[in-house]
């Protein structure tokens, strides 16, 4: 049985003897139990009645809700109530849940004040478990409330003994579902009505928010900040049945759209379209489904890199005991939970490769662990014979043995596998993610993933990409995204070049109703085009406009090549205010519109012009101010990337990596000297090159920290002409699982000194380490050098 129990004013009823004893127990300083005690001994409290403050009380025990303090001291509290489940079940008075005969036993789990016990559903369990919440709250001063508390039996209990134990327990309430943690705590076949709560909530949510008081910009925050994180938590856990997320992505539709009169106005675009990346026309609401697969890939992960947490034990115990989590096989028998998260495995697994480290735990065969490749696995066929197993197999002295990786690999794979770097420190093999800034799986990444394997699949039919016309249309989203504007005027130029805004050309063809006439000249339909560029009236208002394009008729047909071929104009001074200025006259060209086709009022051109020119110099003023504060707040000193001459007694390493184009051979030139002194040694190095300048770089930059720990130098400069590795060494973070290793052993190997630091080198001092790194391409054994000192 699982028991859910509720504490009555938790935090109110801690005793303060009870904390103390307990930090006590746990072998805190009694410095620090004395600055605790003292912050929670001089806590007031006091009343206000009518507006006025009245008296002040203080407390003699709990601790106080809302400070950032106090869930840590109960959760000190709570290890009291662990300790006792935990004496319990070691004396075999309370025995835990199994999932499987070799998973770990659960007696609880906690979460601050939420607990969740479990236990046989006997009459002797029962009452040592009331036994143990009766001296913990004695000890504690912490009240169990049994109404609220709750009980859940397995299906095979007989109704009698239900209802024993219950009576036993305070008459505990007998559940067949309930919630922990806002999580329901048993799936059944329904998973609809389960789950339906999600969709309510953000249906209670929309409806609460004004639709007319939000422009289509504050819409578009208001579901993206608030509905789109309302079911993040769930579905971090379950898979959300799609019927759910088309309910949920419908109501973030119709309410985004907006309504009137209690109908729903006109979608003009798909959900699809809007759920887009920004860059391809969209404006980046999530596809729940998609983002769904990446939250669960997450647990995915976790369950991967952290195989010590308690829900990777019981999950590899009871699913893939003896083997991997992508090559375990789904029960029929399996819960929910791991059917959600087998369903999510195909994210994780195509973008992770195994990072060699001392290669033990890397199957040849089996595993992706080879970089550059779409699978991550070799090609070379396996021999029968071969007694190749592990990745170690192929590592000799922390270095690939080439004779038999060029034995047993085709030319690619051998390539492939000698450009792969050995970890100097001899860690384990560990996972790295592709696609991450640092290695490590995201769910914003995941779903970028996922998102960009089904536009693949779909350009594959449309061609769209390879046209001339496609790279321009993904230049014009990026420029509109990045122009400086209030983004309701975004919201409107996005509506503009996708056929979205609501003309009477779309509105009669739409609904067959109105006229598709303009009313403003009678000439011609209302389309996008004739409304903001080619309309007798419009034609006035730009004809007094402080902005001319001249040269754009042609393209007054088509508003989207217009627009195109008006951005252009960015690269010219001054281009991009001019960009600016033009959206805001036509943003008052479309309220014009509006005034006069709901109101009747008709607005002067010149009039227009300004009202354009005034809204865009006040914003313009207030992105300069805030532009100015900020680089006034924040500045950057970035020691790496400036050319800096080291200290006294510091000596200056030049490193430089040549390759040879014709063949995968890396020369490596390095000088040491001391503070404005002429190099005083140096050594020619002869490696493999990888064929990518930057790992080149970084192997240079580590066998070179390796010769300057022979010089038994304690402080030592190094100096390198690449930017972008010395970033990596700053951050230590890398998108590559190569690069990623050398700079884990840089980072190293910078222990060995007592100060080292890194710099870029200057063109003019570099010229003896380059004359050497190409000297070091035709010698056949590394090389020593030492220059005479005049």
């Amino acid at each position: 049985m699982a028991v859910k129990l509720d504490m009555s004013k938790a935090y109110d009823r801690v005793e303060w003897s009870f904390l103390d004893a307990m930090m006590a127990k746990m072998g805190f300083h009694n410095k620090w139990r004395n600055w605790i005690m003292e912050c929670l001994r001089t806590v007031t409290y006091s009343f206000s009645i009518n507006g006025e403050v009245k008296e002040y009380v203080i407390p003699g025990r709990g601790i106080r809700q809302g400070d950032p303090l106090s869930p840590y001291l109960f959760l000190l509290c709570s290890e009291g109530f662990a300790s006792l489940l935990r004496q319990a079940a070691g004396n075999k008075r309370i025995s835990g849940m199994r999932l499987c005969r070799q998973g770990p036993s659960l007696t609880h789990l906690f979460f601050a004040d939420d607990s969740l016990i479990f236990c046989k559903a006997n009459k002797q369990q029962a009452i040592e478990l009331m036994r143990v919440l009766q001296v913990y709250a004695t000890a504690s001063g912490q009240l169990i409330n049994l109404d609220k508390s709750s009980i859940l039996f397995s299906k095979n209990m007989c109704p009698h003994k239900k209802h024993q134990i219950c009576h036993i327990m305070g008459n505990m309430q007998q559940v067949n579902q309930g919630k922990y943690l806002g999580l329901p705590m048993v799936v059944t076949r329904t998973k609809e009505q389960i789950f339906g709560f999600v969709r309510t909530n953000i249906q209670h949510r929309i409806l609460k928010w004004k639709n007319r008081l939000l422009s289509a910009a504050g819409k578009e925050t208001m579901l993206k900040a608030v509905s789109m994180a309302m079911p993040t938590y769930t579905m971090s856990c379950f898979k959300i049945p799609k019927r759910i997320c088309k309910d949920i992505s419908s109501l973030m539709s119709n309410y985004w759209w907006g309504e009137a009169n209690g109908k729903n106005k006109v979608h003009w675009c798909s959900w699809k379209k809007l759920t887009q990346n920004k860059e391809k026309g969209g404006l980046g609401f999530k596809e729940l489904e998609a983002f769904n697969m990446a939250l669960l890939g997450k647990q995915v992960w976790r369950i991967l890199t952290n195989p010590n947490l308690l829900v990777s034990k019981v999950l590899k115990a009871k699913y893939f005991p003896r083997s991997s989590i992508f090559e375990c096989k789904i029960p029929k028998n399996a819960s929910w939970i791991w059917r959600g998260l087998m369903a999510a495995r195909k994210v994780v697994e195509h973008g992770v490769r195994k990072r060699i480290g001392n290669g033990r735990s890397t199957q040849i065969w089996e595993d992706r662990w080879i970089p550059d490749t779409t699978t991550g696995r070799v090609t070379t066929m396996k021999q029968g014979d071969s007694r190749l197993h592990k990745v170690e197999d192929l590592i000799i002295q922390k270095r690939w043995n080439r004779n038999l990786v060029f034995q047993y690999f085709n030319k690619e794979d051998a390539e492939r596998i000698l450009s792969i770097p050995i970890s100097l420190a001899g860690r384990e093999d560990s996972y790295f993610w592709m696609h991450g800034e640092d290695g490590r799986y995201s769910v914003s990444s995941g779903y970028k993933g996922l998102v960009s394997n089904k536009e693949r699949s779909q350009e594959v039919s449309q061609r769209e990409v390879s046209t001339s016309w496609g790279k321009q249309t993904h230049k014009m989203w990026k420029v509109m995204w990045r122009l400086k504007l209030k983004h309701k005027l975004k919201i409107f130029l996005w509506k503009c070049l996708n056929n979205a805004l609501p003309v009477r050309e779309l509105i009669n063809g739409r609904t067959k109703a109105g006229d598709p006439i303009c009313r403003r000249c009678g000439e011609e339909v209302e389309t996008v085009e004739h409304l903001l560029l080619n309309c007798r009236e419009t034609k006035h208002i730009w004809h007094i406009a402080p902005i001319q394009w001249d040269g754009m008729q042609e393209h007054h047909g088509c508003f989207k090549r217009w627009w195109i071929s008006v951005t252009e104009a960015r690269h010219r001074i001054a281009g991009s205010q001019h960009l600016a200025l033009t959206v805001n006259i036509l943003w008052q060209i479309w309220k014009a519109r509006n005034d006069m086709e709901f109101t009747g009022k008709v607005h002067q051109p010149w009039k227009i012009i300004k009202r354009a020119q005034e809204e865009w110099l006040q914003f313009d003023e207030v992105a300069k101010k805030e532009a100015r504060m900020s680089t006034g707040e924040t500045s950057t000193h970035n020691n790496e990337d400036q050319h800096l001459e080291p200290d006294e007694g510091t000596v200056k390493m030049i490193v430089e990596a040549t390759r040879q184009t014709d063949k995968p051979i890396l020369g490596i030139g390095i000088t040491a000297a001391e503070r404005n002194q002429e190099p005083m040694i140096g050594w020619a190095l002869k490696e493999r090159s990888s064929g990518v300048q930057l790992l080149d770089d970084a192997v240079a930059l580590k066998l070179a920290m390796c010769k300057a720990n022979t010089l038994h130098q304690r402080n030592v400069q190094f100096q390198v002409k690449n930017r972008q590795l010395l970033n990596h060494i700053r951050t230590q973070k890398a998108s590559d699982s190569r690069i990623a290793t050398l700079v884990e052993d840089i980072v190293q190997l910078k222990r060995l000194f007592h100060m080292c630091s890194f710099c870029l080198a200057s063109s003019d001092k570099n010229y003896l380490s380059s004359r050497i790194s190409m000297y070091a391409l035709g010698i056949t054994i590394d090389e020593e050098l030492v220059f005479p000192q005049c």
